[in-house]
């Protein structure tokens, strides 16, 4: 089962990769995606931490990108 979800992860990783890699929202998909990986693999559970500073890297991210700033 967990290599089903596995396999899924990495096929939107690299749908979001090739299709969206332009557009403003592809980097933050794929932080969603790495956040889902990181969250279902064990090994990496002490990675969580950095899931909240990802989060608002992305935030970041996002508001630098508009033109009203």
């Amino acid at each position: 089962m967990i290599w089903i979800v596995r396999c899924l992860l990495l096929i939107g990783g690299l749908a979001v990769w090739g299709w969206g890699q332009e557009k403003a929202y592809g980097i933050w998909s794929l932080g969603f995606l790495l956040a889902a990986w990181v969250m279902l693999e064990p090994r990496l559970r002490p990675a969580l931490i950095l899931l909240p500073v990802a989060g608002m890297t992305g935030v970041v991210a996002l508001i630098w990108q508009q033109s009203w700033l």
